[in-house]
């Protein structure tokens, strides 16, 4: 016999579960802020919310990418001040009910050699912009009392050669 909770998730499954599990027959139409959007998971993710009918709004280094699958802004994360001024642009501009904080700076360096300020740059792409994009579309998410915050994880937390600073932001 199946357990309850399992039903449950098998009933709910569809193109897009957990935190953003499409509502029924679409009757809600979302719009998502998400970090590292122009590849990967974040290229991915993007792809699927806009194919439901959801709003997107992406931030990649460059944003010269003709078929991005809505709003495509160019960004340097690791410039705190630049990173703060484009997301309280975008939160004046949109009424986010997400963020998919995906970017990733990868900089492999072994244990015993870790460089400070690449540590540092790590930190500051992978953390500092998940922490300020957060803070940016929190107040419209609290106002209309639904959001969702996605930080995108990685295996490499378990584990990899060359990975700490890395692994220890994501």
């Amino acid at each position: 016999a199946r357990c309850p909770r399992r039903r449950h998730r098998e009933r709910r499954a569809g193109p897009l579960s957990g935190p953003f599990q499409l509502e029924s027959a679409m009757t809600t139409t979302r719009t998502y802020l998400i970090t590292g959007a122009s590849k990967g998971i974040g290229r991915a993710l993007s792809q699927r919310l806009a194919a439901a009918g959801h709003g997107v709004v992406g931030i990649a280094r460059r944003a010269d990418d003709a078929d991005f699958p809505g709003t495509l802004v160019s960004a340097d994360l690791s410039d705190r001040q630049q990173a703060e001024a484009v997301f309280a642009d975008l939160a004046r501009r949109f009424q986010f009910d997400g963020v998919v904080n995906n970017v990733g700076l990868v900089r492999p360096q072994p244990l015993g050699e870790i460089d400070l300020d690449s540590f540092d740059a790590v930190m500051g792409v992978n953390l500092h912009s998940a922490i300020q994009a957060t803070q940016a579309v929190l107040p419209n998410m609290r106002e209309q009392g639904w959001g969702r915050v996605l930080n995108v994880s990685s295996l490499t937390v378990l584990g990899m050669p060359g990975r700490t600073a890395y692994a220890s932001a994501k």
